[in-house]
C-alpha cells in the first residue's frame, strides 16, 4: 500500500511544483524594448509587460548635459493622460509610436502646441520610454539616407 501512495503523492508534488513555475514565470517583469522603423518621422516598436508613462525624445545637445532627469532638450515629450498606473496603456497594447503623433490615452508635454520639430539627417538623438512595472528603455538614433536607425550613445 505504501508504494502505490508514495508514487501518486509524488506525481501530485511534480504537477503543482510545474504550475507554480507556470505562474512565476508568467508574472515577471519584461523589460521595455525599442526597436526602431521607418524613415523621418522615426516609429518606435514596442514590447514588454510595463506601461508607458511617458516618453521623451531629445535633441542631440542632451548628451553634453550629465543629468538625466534634466528635458532642457527634450524635443518631444509625451506622458499618460490620466495620472498613476491605471492612466498608462500596457507597452504591448500600444505596439508602435510615431515620433509627433500622440497616442490615444497621452498628452503632448513638449512642444506645450503646435507641431514637432523635424529630425535632421545625420544627427543624433536620444529617447527615453519612462514605463511602470517594468525597467525603461533609452537609446539613440539617426536618420541615415532616410531611414531610422539604432546608433550607441554616450
Amino acid at each position: 500500500m505504501r508504494h502505490q501512495t508514495e508514487p501518486s503523492l509524488l506525481r501530485r508534488l511534480s504537477v503543482i511544483s510545474v504550475i507554480m513555475l507556470l505562474l512565476l514565470l508568467l508574472s515577471c517583469e519584461r523589460k521595455t524594448q525599442v526597436t526602431l522603423t521607418g524613415g523621418n518621422p522615426p516609429t518606435f516598436i514596442l514590447s514588454g509587460s510595463g506601461r508607458l508613462g511617458e516618453l521623451i525624445v531629445f535633441a542631440p545637445e542632451q548628451e553634453r548635459i550629465s543629468n538625466p532627469f534634466d528635458k532642457t532638450y527634450a524635443l518631444w515629450e509625451i506622458a499618460a493622460e490620466k495620472e498613476g498606473e491605471s492612466g498608462a496603456s500596457l507597452v504591448e497594447d500600444l505596439k508602435t509610436i510615431t515620433y509627433g503623433v500622440v497616442p490615444k490615452g497621452y498628452k503632448q508635454v513638449k512642444p506645450e502646441t503646435g507641431v514637432v520639430q523635424p529630425l535632421t539627417e545625420g544627427k543624433r538623438y536620444g529617447y527615453w520610454f519612462v514605463t511602470v512595472n517594468a525597467p525603461h528603455a533609452g537609446g539613440y538614433f539617426e536618420i541615415q539616407n532616410g531611414k531610422a536607425i539604432s546608433v550607441s550613445g554616450s
